[in-house]
């Protein structure tokens, strides 16, 4: 039985953010411990490594029904259990989203959350966090045998009547009865290898889940690190097949996701009558017309064989396995979403620990000069006279006039950074956007109209990019006074400029602009109210749109006072270091005063000082090719010497 493709990419990438966060932790305790770093950057850096330790690669996996989805998922990752985890074939049909993932602190289970939840106005993802309204049924890994009847949970559908479908939001015939699905979500926690790797993986049921589950598309599908759209080679590319394309794969392009094509149930173009040849050449026509049908290019179609795949690695057919093709999308799993996931979370690290690395090597670059300078000034001293020794001192104590001055200046700042930080922190706030989610539900709740809909959608936009746009007008000025500061601050007290972080506000605004375009596509219809009714409607639009606002808010908020922090700490750092500085040199003057042994003293002691330098140098260099090496980077600064 061969193995899969993507196990070792997996584990390569598990190992990775294991030794990343032990370095980050390692970097962090060494800046903490020798006073070159604030707090603000050593939380910072504590946060990456929470992230790296509980990462998940989340792979989405979206088509019609009876494409083969589930059978596909079962080939591409769960084939060494010897029996399919997911129900796939004729009558066992996923019908309900479901995520597959393990969590050690939870039994293994499946998790169903009832339809009827769909009536209450808290978002989906608000129950994911939730336990009481689910129904669990309890799994036994060491039984495969016993998979297939826990399993037919996702499968099961209730009739009601067509009144009542609507209702909950879901399509259905004018009248009379009709089939819907009895769960509207389902969680299945499970002890395999790849999964405890971190991979979780996300099955969605065709164009009708998506359609009427909204926060699958701006949530769930978003976060997720890759979708596979699958496609059968019977009966091609539809209508339907090309409507889920266009309405929930196609856009997420340029949004930081991989998107990969699998064309299906190859297999059954071997009926026998065909050579080889003759099914190869009619594989690779059938890959450009689905190429050409949803505008990509061919390398991103693969055909396969889920069902082939599959029985192929339970019976260890290598020959089967070899002519279903399912090899080759995991092997672009691994080469492509694996190595882009790294890639991520190496910038994120990389731009971290630079902003570390530059403050402490200007701290030890600072500490080093100065003592440098006194170990220079102090040997002139040696067998002069004590007016020289006086003369001395009064430098030390102009130098500490001129940093009370450079602290006065400080505070000024301090003052003007606290008004911007306050009308951000006021323009950001989420909570004020979830309010204004609430009054425009409020709104379309007292909708009679159609026409109010857009009314009420267009106040709550006004509202909501009006406070962003003055946002980002405050961030203009906060940069324009970074730039003067740092100019007066080397210029007037000599000390090193702060490295001013990139920070972009235009996504801000496209997230907003996004949200928009699919309120103007979904809410703003003359038919809105009319398929959903007030109530649905207005409930609708808060779970999607509205708590999508907040986040973006949440994220503006969070990132902008990240931003401000990371200039105006290293800045006080520095000042404190200098008025620390100039303190140490009126003592050491005093004691040259006294006696002039304090003299030979102060300069062994200083001397031991620079040789504490040297060596924290030596540390820091290490720090920086490690983890250079593992970001894949050279060094983030020349080292200190």
């Amino acid at each position: 039985m061969d193995h899969h493709a993507i196990e070792p990419s997996l584990a390569s990438l598990k190992e990775w953010r294991e030794e990343t966060a032990a370095a980050l932790a390692d970097l962090r305790r060494w800046a903490l411990v020798h006073r070159l770093g604030d707090e603000n950057a050593m939380a910072r850096i504590a946060h990456l490594e929470r992230r790296l330790a509980s990462d998940q690669l989340c792979i989405a996996f979206v088509a019609e029904v009876s494409r083969g989805k589930s059978e596909l998922i079962n080939a591409l990752f769960f084939a060494d259990l010897g029996v399919r985890l997911l129900p796939s074939g004729e009558g066992r049909t996923t019908i309900c989203p479901t995520e597959i993932l393990h969590d050690p602190s939870h039994p293994p289970s499946i998790r169903v959350l009832p339809i009827e939840t769909r009536e209450s106005p808290k978002a989906l993802r608000e129950f994911i966090s939730e336990f009481a309204d689910w129904k669990e049924v309890a799994l036994d890994p060491a039984r495969p045998e016993g998979f297939a009847e826990a399993f037919d949970v996702l499968c099961e559908t209730q009739s009601v009547t067509a009144a009542e479908a609507q209702h909950l939001g879901l399509p259905g015939a004018a009248t009379g009865r009709v089939e819907i699905p009895r769960w509207r979500y389902a969680i299945v926690n499970f002890p395999h290898r790849l999964l405890s790797m971190g991979l979780t993986i996300l099955d969605t049921p065709g164009l009708d889940a998506l359609g009427t589950e909204p926060e699958l598309t701006l949530h769930r599908l978003q976060e997720a690190d890759a979708v596979v759209f699958v496609l059968s080679v019977d009966p091609g590319v539809n209508s339907t097949d090309l409507a889920l394309w266009h309405e929930h794969v196609e856009p997420m392009e340029g949004q930081g996701h991989t998107r990969y094509v699998a064309l299906n149930k190859i297999d059954g173009l071997r009926d026998g009558a065909r050579s080889e040849t003759q099914v190869l050449n009619e594989i690779d026509r059938q890959v450009r017309a689905t190429a050409e049908a949803l505008g990509i290019d061919p390398t991103q179609v693969f055909p396969l064989s889920a069902r082939q795949g599959l029985e192929g690695r339970i019976q260890g057919d290598g020959d089967a396995v070899a002519k279903s093709r399912v090899y080759r999308l995991e092997q672009a799993l691994a080469r492509g979403l694996v190595q882009a996931h790294r890639l991520d979370h190496a910038t994120s690290v990389r731009a971290e620990v630079r902003t570390l690395l530059a403050e402490s090597f200007a701290l030890l670059e600072s500490r080093r000069s100065f003592v440098e300078e006194q170990v220079g000034e102090l040997g002139a001293l040696q067998g002069r006279n004590q007016k020289l020794v006086e003369s001395l001192g009064r430098k030390a104590a102009d130098e500490r006039t001129r940093i009370e001055d450079a602290r006065t200046a400080l505070a000024g700042l301090r003052a003007v950074h606290n008004r911007h930080a306050d009308e951000l922190a006021l323009l950001l706030d989420p909570n004020s956007a979830r309010e204004a989610g609430i009054r425009a539900r409020a709104a379309l709740l007292a909708t009679v109209f159609s026409a109010g809909i857009g009314a009420a959608v267009d106040g709550y936009f006004t509202d909501v990019r009006g406070r962003i746009t003055r946002a980002i007008e405050v961030i203009g000025e906060v940069k324009a006074m970074m730039a003067t500061v740092n100019q007066r601050f080397a210029d007037s007290w000599g000390l090193s400029p702060v490295e001013l972080a990139p920070f972009s506000t235009d996504r801000f605004l496209l997230e907003l602009d996004r949200l928009e375009e699919h309120c103007s596509r979904d809410f703003r219809s003359a038919s809105s109210l009319l398929m959903r009714g007030r109530r649905a409607l207005a409930g609708l639009f808060f779970d999607t749109v509205a708590l999508k606002a907040v986040h973006v808010f949440e994220i503006a908020d969070r990132e902008v006072r990240t931003w401000m922090n990371s200039f105006i700490r290293p800045l006080e750092a520095q000042v404190r270091t200098f008025q620390d500085q100039a303190n140490s040199r009126i003592e050491g003057m005093a004691r040259i005063r006294d006696a002039e042994s304090g003299l030979v003293e102060r300069v062994e002691d200083l001397q031991g000082f620079l040789r504490d330098c040297e060596r924290l140098a030596d540390e820091w260099e290490s720090h920086d090719s490690r983890m250079a090496r593992l970001l894949g980077a050279e060094g983030s600064f020349p080292p200190p010497r």
